[in-house]
């Protein structure tokens, strides 16, 4: 077996302290020692946390819940109208969906983007009376309400992203808008600053107005600690996704070329995260398919993977993408959906594809390997344009999330993991296939604060609604880590659990995440690291954030809570 290393998080400073969670249920899935870390390469520091004091408060608990009974296996149910959210999303051609607590109140709100430049008769179905604007809906702990006041704005909305992008501690609002010359009049990709939960466009962002947006990355490129933000554009408008600066008070430059990406990177969705353990921040273009790596001060490209999937037909593209941690080796892997048109005209089933990380060490050139039929991803007979790598179940083992759709067309395909048979991730294959239905984007949240994942379906067709999944699945323990502005806010940070008395040993790694804006195809997600732990009910946890900010390691952790360090929520 070669030996990999990867030095997650070099431990050098903590407070050790046992943050202390409600009483939880025995979970009802656990992990499987078939194939676990302890057979996998030493990616992870091995480093003994030490002790010490670091500002990092006492009590970081936000809210507590048990592992939740449920339904046998994954179980997502449509509670759209118990959540108030089938009149605010009618009159929508759907495209973007991106969760965030832009008001403080601790309850994921939403932001829902569609294209409003059909026929307006086109609309008018289910009580519409023409195109809806792009809409914010607000989270009372128990539904959602239309946000008053948020600017009435028509476009081609294809992005979106809740983030910190001026660094004052509440979320922000990216809009990416897919128009172009023959779209006079749209609303183009704007930045909208939140000023105490009320936002107001950013009318000098320094965004190309023209530039016909679809999927956001965030990260960031030079490491200034101000977020950058990546700008996917799509191969029909000719043109090449951008690199922006983030200059501050919410103001960026075009960095595309200086910053070393070409200009000719086509493509619908893009990935983020730390591919190769330099704590650099590289990402995926799906579509073209191209990996960039950060360096720190720009980015370079690695051409050595063989990432390009043949078309059956002239408008087949890879769509969304996800960079997770899949076979808990502690190397973030690969999962690529596909908006393949030649799924419904020529009934031409396509798979979504997984690549699992064999990156060597950290800092050299990352290694992707796909294992999409080995794992047991079948060929799905309808588009899957977004994917998340998401422990639905909470039994310490991930699963993907997909836009296809099971159950005869009632629900999300869903891949459950059934854990690691050597060394490749198995998976069980989703009930119902065969529906035509797919949804274009499923941005998952814990909406109701219960330790399980939910997810909305951005629908596209106006005369279907779109659904709010609850997850109802018998779940194992959990855990979810948040990180303040005062250690960099959460984008870039690793979050790495461990068994209880295991920190930083790799044969005892639970699992591992970073925390990423956005994922999938046109979706923008918590700033929030969600662990499955299994039957697991205490935890070593190391915190790795951005560059410039040290390691934490807290011990004797217990599950079924949400910590937000360094002081709590």
């Amino acid at each position: 077996m070669t030996v990999r290393s990867r030095s997650v998080a070099a431990v050098v400073v903590l407070l050790v302290a046992a943050c202390s969670g409600g009483e939880a249920d025995p979970p009802s899935a656990t992990p499987t020692s078939d194939g676990s870390a302890a057979e996998s390469p030493d990616a992870l520091s091995t480093a003994p946390p030490p002790t010490g004091s670091t500002g990092i408060g006492d009590d970081m608990t936000c809210w507590t819940a048990p592992a939740a009974s449920g339904a046998a296996g994954i179980t997502l149910v449509d509670a759209t109208a118990d959540w108030g959210l089938v009149d605010p999303l009618t009159g929508m051609y759907g495209h973007a969906a991106a969760w965030g607590d832009v008001d403080g109140d601790g309850f994921p709100d939403l932001a829902v983007g569609t294209f409003a430049n059909r026929d307006p008769a086109r609309y008018q179905e289910r009580g519409a009376d023409g195109p809806s604007p792009d809409r914010l809906l607000l989270a009372t702990g128990d539904g959602y309400q239309v946000a008053a006041g948020f600017p009435e704005e028509f476009g081609r909305t294809s992005g979106s992203a809740f983030v910190d992008l001026d660094g004052d501690g509440d979320l922000d609002l990216v809009l990416s808008r897919n128009v172009s010359d023959r779209d006079a009049g749209l609303a183009a990709t704007t930045v909208f600053a939140n000023e105490d939960g009320r936002f107001t466009a950013v009318t000098d962002s320094g965004l190309d107005p023209a530039l016909p947006g679809r999927s956001i990355g965030v990260l960031d490129v030079d490491q200034d600690g101000l977020l950058d933000l990546v700008i996917v554009e799509d191969r029909y408008t000719g043109g090449s996704s951008r690199a922006y600066r983030n200059l501050g008070d919410l103001r960026f430059e075009d960095a595309t070329e200086s910053w070393g990406m070409p200009l000719d990177v086509a493509g619908l969705g893009i990935a983020t995260g730390d591919l190769n353990g330099d704590r650099s921040t590289d990402f995926f273009v799906a579509g073209s398919n191209r990996l960039f790596v950060g360096t720190g001060s720009g980015v370079t490209e690695v051409t050595s993977n063989d990432l390009v999937w043949p078309p059956a037909g002239p408008e087949d593209d890879a769509a969304g993408a996800a960079i997770a941690d899949i076979n808990r080796d502690g190397w973030p892997d690969l999962v690529v959906g596909h908006h393949y048109n030649s799924t419904l005209s020529q009934g031409t089933p396509a798979p979504i594809r997984l690549y699992l990380n064999r990156t060597a060490a950290a800092g050299d050139e990352p290694v992707l390997d796909e294992v999409t039929e080995e794992a047991g991803l079948v060929a799905l007979p309808t588009k899957a344009p977004h994917v998340e790598i998401v422990d639905l179940d909470n039994d310490g083992w991930p699963d993907i999330l997909t836009t296809a759709s099971a159950g005869d067309g009632a629900t999300p395909a869903v891949f459950r993991s059934t854990g690691v048979d050597g060394g490749i991730p198995r998976f069980e294959s989703p009930t119902g296939l065969g529906s035509a239905q797919y949804w274009v984007a499923g941005p998952t949240a814990d909406i109701d604060h219960d330790g399980r994942l939910d997810a909305l379906l951005v629908e596209w067709e106006p005369a279907l609604p779109s659904l709010l999944m609850v997850n109802q699945s018998a779940s194992g323990h959990w855990l979810q880590v948040s990180v303040g502005p005062e250690l960099g806010g959460g984008v870039g940070t690793t979050v790495a659990v461990y068994e209880a008395g295991g920190a930083g040993d790799l044969d005892r790694l639970v699992g591992i995440r970073e925390i990423v804006a956005t994922v999938g195809y046109t979706a923008g997600i918590e700033q929030i690291a969600h662990l499955g732990l299994g039957d697991a009910t205490e935890v070593d946890v190391v915190v790795t954030p951005p560059p410039g900010h040290d390691p934490i390691t807290l011990t004797g952790v217990a599950a079924d809570q949400h910590l937000r360090l360094p002081n709590g929520c």
